[in-house]
């Protein structure tokens, strides 16, 4: 796998980005990605379109399994 990733904050409330995950040895797929969050006091709001890879997934220590898919993807995160 290659990967390029580009992220931009406009504030500290606004953020976007732009990756891509080239598999260049076995599929040639590209997993592209295009998206932004927007945050408001506690509450997180994030968006994203693009195709994500199948398989384990770790984000923030966080662990889990995911099927491969290619589609518009919402979380809305509230802090308490």
């Amino acid at each position: 796998y290659s990967a390029v990733a580009a992220e931009y904050a406009f504030s500290p409330y606004l953020s976007m980005y732009v990756t891509d995950l080239y598999n260049y040895d076995e599929t040639d797929i590209h997993y592209y990605s295009v998206g932004g969050s927007y945050t408001k006091g506690r509450t997180r709001v994030a968006m994203n379109y693009g195709r994500q890879r199948g398989g384990l997934v770790c984000v923030g220590g966080v662990c889990r399994f995911v099927p491969e898919n290619t589609g518009l993807t919402l979380n809305i995160s509230t802090n308490f």
